[in-house]
């Protein structure tokens, strides 16, 4: 039974949540959707603070997930020199996708 519903989160990851590459990556969106469930905006500073990943790192990974179509970029319309970032709408229901599949699992 445990290997059985390891092997389905793991063929769920592969196959719908492909653009997660890394543990930073796992952090960097997390983060960023914790952020907004709480309709809190988030950018490059409060990431930072959160430690998901060097900032070298961190850039790097925005930058791709960016290109990726997995987040993007947010620019206010009070401030345009304040960048906050949101995840876009096929990831955020890949993630909803992924916990029905993950609720539906018996351990």
């Amino acid at each position: 039974m445990l290997f059985d519903n390891l092997t389905r989160m793991v063929t769920y990851e592969r196959s719908h949540l492909w653009f997660v590459r890394s543990r930073e990556d796992w952090n960097i969106i997390l983060a960023i959707g914790h952020a907004a469930e709480q309709g809190e905006p988030i950018g490059f500073k409060q990431l930072t603070l959160l430690e998901v990943a060097s900032p070298s790192t961190l850039t790097r990974k925005l930058k791709r997930l960016i290109s990726d179509e997995v987040i993007r970029r947010v620019i206010p319309p009070h401030d345009g020199r304040m960048v906050t970032y949101s995840l876009t709408k096929s990831t955020t229901d890949a993630f909803r996708r992924y916990e029905r599949l993950l609720r539906g699992l018996r351990w």
